[in-house]
């Protein structure tokens, strides 16, 4: 080990070189601390907001390549065909992308307004506010056209119920612990297939009617107009036996003090929410679609091409062809996972298919500390190429003062790779001197440069926050968007630069590389000579 101890031998001998390159590197470390701590503190910020996120990835159809798609055919009857079998959410099609272990659960959610049965025997939760009180003498009509044009009124009647159905057993809601079953259970995936008759209800409903888990209730898909009566529909076939399967509480209650109460209907009461499968409603308004096709097949309109069909008529058979499906939100394990789950399923997507995580709108606001993270990039990689060509350069100049000395110690028996690396050791200590002084400095300042810079940066970027229109802890019964809404205070709240422990491993390991470069570059032009004719050079 005698080349470890001519190597501090050295360093401590000539005090005022060892100064110079220890303060050379101190600059190095100061410049690459600041540019490698904005750059984690970037990455850090959006990793950390992301996993705040939902974890979903929402399947649709993408509305605007089928636009583009129909502008781009100039055939019409190939345009009319087009539209004919225009693209739609298939189960078929999405069924593969949920057999992935990284999927959770999923939500195809489908919202209606029901009433209670025929015998009024189920009452809903009352709020006693001012649209319930002035429920009966509000005057309100629903209205349509006969088959004569001519316009026909009657009194509207107000839905009590908000029937929420899901395609798939299970919702993200009660994942995300926004609902939980108190009592009995959510309903499974062979209810779902049969479409069978089963609920989930508040538990406020519950102490209302006074039921509870197994027990049977009756609910209408829709009140009796004249507009279904002319269609032969009775009151009974209206009527929805259910029977409780669970019971859910909520965190969503709505108050007096709610901004909206006073104008509520009851329907917009989370109290008054119910869960059944999507299949299941279907069942439920079947046999008023069917006597509405019968009536459009015989009377209204028998000659139109679709209701002269008969396998047009809804039936259990063709449920999937005649139920809407809008989207299917699907909810992963993990944020982190979301931007791979979509490139993993990209290629095997329908044409007109699209899967979407609210990306877009992360990457505008991203976007301030992706620029940051590129310029501190480019600048650590700008200070480490000068850093190379410099402490190079000098150890070159070193080196050739030092001849006689490399010849004397080859000519002695030392070996080529001992002198290098006696001249590593001599350059190393001198780097972690100067290193470990600017992680000291450079702790102090990289925070105050990095949020100077990150303002500078997003001062220039032209971003908007949006007004955030959300009413306290109101909830929209109709609302299927299941993103979450980042702001850029979300994402800068997140952003802060510090010298992680893993930072300065970097900027040592980063300094140890800079050191065996400078020296093993010019130490080739050296030590291709053997010893006899270095000496004789010095001679």
């Amino acid at each position: 080990m005698n080349f470890i101890n001519r190597a501090f031998k050295n360093v401590t001998r000539k005090i005022s070189k060892t100064i110079l390159l220890v303060l050379t590197f101190f600059l190095i470390g100061n410049l690459v601390i600041i540019g490698l701590g904005v750059s984690s503190a970037s990455e850090s910020a959006k990793i950390l907001t992301r996993q705040k996120m939902r974890a979903v990835v929402t399947y649709a159809i993408d509305y605007n390549k089928v636009s583009r798609y129909a502008e781009s055919i100039e055939d019409e009857d190939e345009l009319e065909e087009f539209y004919k079998n225009y693209p739609r959410v298939k189960i078929a099609d999405v069924e593969p992308i949920l057999q992935d272990q990284r999927v959770r659960i999923a939500n195809s959610i489908s919202n209606n307004m029901w009433y209670s049965g025929s015998d009024n025997s189920f009452d809903f939760v009352h709020l006693g506010n001012s649209r319930e009180q002035n429920m009966d003498e509000s005057g309100g009509q629903s209205c349509w056209y006969d088959e004569s044009g001519t316009m026909q009124c009657e009194n509207y009647k107000e839905p009590y119920f908000f029937i929420k159905s899901n395609l798939y057993p299970g919702m993200i809601e009660f994942e995300d612990g926004d609902y939980r079953i108190v009592n009995g259970r959510f309903y499974n995936q062979e209810e779902i297939d049969r479409g069978a008759g089963v609920c989930v209800i508040s538990e406020n409903l519950a102490q209302t009617n006074g039921v509870g888990v197994g027990d049977q209730i009756t609910l209408a898909s829709s009140y009796n107009s004249s507009y279904t009566k002319r269609f032969g529909i009775t009151d009974e076939e209206l009527d929805v036996p259910l029977e409780i399967v669970g019971i859910f509480a909520h965190n969503s209650p709505l108050t007096p003090d709610s901004p909206n109460y006073d104008y509520a209907s009851p329907y917009e009461n989370p109290d008054n929410m119910i869960f059944v499968p999507t299949t299941t409603v279907f069942m439920a308004q079947l046999p008023m679609q069917q006597k509405n096709f019968d009536y459009y097949a015989a009377q209204a309109d028998p000659d139109d091409e679709y209701y002269s069909n008969p396998d047009n008529r809804p039936s259990a058979d063709n449920m999937e062809q005649n139920m809407y499906i809008e989207n299917v939100t699907i909810l992963l394990d993990d944020p982190l996972n979301v931007d791979k789950f979509i490139e993993d399923h990209q290629s095997t997507l329908s044409q007109f298919a699209s899967l979407d995580a609210n990306n877009e709108e992360f990457k505008r606001l991203a976007k301030p500390l992706d620029t940051l993270s590129m310029y501190a990039n480019f600048i650590v990689w700008l200070v480490v190429i000068n850093a190379i060509v410099i402490i190079t350069l000098v150890t070159a100049l070193t080196l050739k003062t030092r001849e006689y000395e490399i010849g004397v110690l080859l000519s002695v028996g030392a070996s080529k790779i001992k002198v290098i690396a006696q001249f590593f050791v001599e350059l190393a200590i001198v780097a972690i001197l100067g290193f470990s002084l600017s992680v000291v400095s450079g702790s102090l300042i990289a925070k105050r440069i990095g949020n100077t810079v990150l303002e500078a940066q997003i001062a220039t970027s032209d971003l908007e926050e949006e007004e955030d229109f959300n009413s306290g802890n109101y909830l929209d019964p109709w609302s299927t968007d299941y993103t979450t809404d980042i702001t850029l205070e979300d994402l800068v709240s997140e952003y802060e630069v510090t010298v992680s422990p893993l930072i300065i491993a970097e900027i040592f390991v980063l300094g140890l590389g800079i050191v065996l470069i400078s020296v093993v570059i010019p130490s080739f032009m050296i030590m291709r000579y053997n010893p006899k004719k270095i000496l004789m050079n010095q001679n």
